[in-house]
């Protein structure tokens, strides 16, 4: 098992991968950080009112988010922690995103604020659960 830093640094390049794959709409790249043969995956999608359990529906949610976009202007990630627990470990991260959906005049805006679940696999770093949250607009004062 590698150092706690060189793990921090692959789950950094797992959610830069992560970051990429939105701003250049690879599904591949998408794909790519995902655990396929995990069996209790879970996917939260902030648009979505259900999560996706399954690898297959992941699958094909990457590929119609690919579909509907014309265009992306921006993905950023920023905010990142990272903790390491052994052979598993969680990220968390907020984004930015802005893009245009085919067929609408308006640009699509999101922000969010994203844990990951990963594990540690053939000693690479996979994500096994995601979960998009919008910020709070609430204050309590």
């Amino acid at each position: 098992m590698a150092t706690s830093e060189q793990d921090r640094q692959q789950i950094a390049a797992v959610i830069e991968q992560y970051r990429c794959g939105f701003a250049t709409v690879n599904v591949e790249d998408l794909k790519a950080i995902g655990d396929q043969d995990y069996d209790d995956i879970i996917y939260v999608a902030q648009e979505m009112a259900q999560p996706v359990r399954d690898w297959a529906g992941v699958e094909q949610y990457y590929e119609r988010v690919a579909k509907a976009l014309e265009k992306v202007r921006t993905m950023t990630v920023s905010d990142l922690s990272i903790k390491v627990l052994g052979e598993v470990a969680y990220a968390f991260c907020t984004f930015h995103f802005e893009g245009k959906v085919k067929g609408q005049s308006q640009p699509r805006i999101a922000d969010g604020r994203v844990p990951f679940i990963l594990h540690c696999k053939s000693r690479l770093w996979k994500v096994i659960h995601y979960h998009e949250s919008c910020p709070g607009s609430v204050s309590i004062s």
